[in-house]
């Protein structure tokens, strides 16, 4: 039968299969076991009961005493979740979390007795029985990290589990030791570069970065280590992002996780520099989640042309509408490989300033470089801004207006 078979069973009925039953005694004579490890051996019955639940109905049906000597085959762990719980709070003292989660190291000595039993089950029966393919039986590792993290859960009032937690708990269980790992705290939000000459990540050639007037902060509030920053997509440093771009900032062993995010975002806008909205811890889904967005952009770009243009010439500019065909920018090669790429622009408007400065603003297609859809980058972008108009034009000034989250 498969795991899933065993678990739609109820225990009472599968402790009726003479082939179980008879499993179960030779297990009882090799040795004492105690609730726990007799109940793992059927942990795939009965989902509503808990192993050392399934232990006593075990010896409840067959009539056999409980063990008088320590257990055989755990030597008494089950009976120490205590203690162990203990040492993990000693271990937690000074940390601020919501979640944890359990893991164990083995014991040899315990993970030999386990697999002889199971070897002996599994080759007792005369044809494939209910052991053979271990679907029926639990690992100890599995059962003490389950219930050592409901343990902590109960003393802590915080939540145990596997995925996505705060702090990972590791007991030795051969050391007899625990340990703990510190998880980054996630945050995420949505930023506003108000000035030029900035980098959005650390960057020696710029004098700071929206990572680190956002990152300090909250790195210092949650008394973390170092901080790291991921944008979904990235200005140049000499253009302003006015639009309100989503970002995740990650720090490194935070000791308090419960901030003032109201309070910290008033503290980077106090900076003139950067805003901050949305500022909000998150889980690894959502900065998952931002990775994969390619959402539109719109800009605005101050463009300066070589000599006079009429607006006859200027209309021209609406068939830049639709596919764009770039090679990495001549600026980029040194760290970019030089590929061909087809972007769209999706709609494109102008307005004249004086007789060689019109304002273009146009929406695009992510991963479009603008400067260039300006310049051409010597014919490396086609059709550009300086092609349509057939004169030089160079983006004097870029400011990011708007992402694009909604489709629409």
């Amino acid at each position: 039968m498969t795991q899933g078979a065993w678990r739609k069973m109820r225990l009472a009925d599968v402790l009726t299969r003479p082939e179980i039953r008879t499993g179960l005694t030779k297990a009882l004579a090799a040795g004492p076991l105690c609730d726990h490890c007799l109940g793992r051996l059927v942990a795939g019955a009965d989902t509503g009961l808990a192993n050392d639940q399934r232990g006593r109905a075990i010896r409840e049906i067959l009539a056999a005493p409980a063990p008088q000597a320590t257990c055989s085959l755990c030597g008494g762990l089950f009976g120490s979740i205590n203690a162990w719980a203990t040492q993990a709070v000693e271990a937690l003292r000074g940390w601020e979390f919501e979640t944890v989660a359990v893991a164990t190291r083995p014991h040899p000595k315990i993970t030999q007795s386990e697999d002889a039993l199971w070897q002996m089950l599994g080759s007792a029966a005369e044809a494939p029985g209910p052991w053979a393919a271990g679907d029926l039986v639990e690992p100890y590792r599995q059962e003490f990290g389950r219930l050592l993290g409901l343990r902590l859960a109960a003393l802590l009032g915080c939540e145990a589990t596997p995925k996505d937690a705060d702090i990972w708990i590791f007991a030795d269980l051969g050391a007899g030791s625990v340990t703990i790992r510190v998880e980054p705290l996630l945050v995420c939000g949505r930023y506003r570069k108000l000035v030029r000459g900035i980098s959005q990540c650390r960057w020696a050639a710029a004098p700071t970065s929206v990572q680190d007037i956002v990152g300090d902060p909250i790195c210092r509030a949650a008394e973390g280590g170092d901080h790291s920053f991921h944008g979904c997509g990235r200005e140049d440093v000499d253009v302003r992002c006015l639009g309100e771009r989503p970002f995740a900032l990650q720090v490194t062993r935070p000791r308090r996780r419960r901030l003032d995010w109201a309070a910290l975002a008033a503290e980077i806008g106090r900076s003139g520099r950067v805003e901050v909205l949305g500022l909000a811890p998150c889980r690894r889904a959502a900065v998952a989640h931002l990775k994969e967005l390619r959402p539109e952009k719109s800009y605005r770009a101050l463009v300066r042309l070589a000599g006079d243009v009429d607006d006859a010439a200027l209309a021209r500019l609406a068939g830049l509408v639709g596919v764009i065909r770039q090679c990495t920018p001549v600026r980029m090669l040194r760290r970019r490989t030089d590929l061909e790429r087809e972007r769209r622009i999706v709609s494109l408007q102008w307005r004249r300033i004086d007789g060689r400065t019109i304002e273009v603003e146009v929406r695009t297609q992510a991963g479009l470089y603008v400067k260039e859809l300006v310049s051409g980058d010597g014919g490396r972008t086609h059709p550009s801004v300086a092609e349509v108009l057939g004169i030089p034009a160079e983006c004097a000034e870029l400011d990011v207006m708007a992402i694009h989250l909604d489709p629409g």
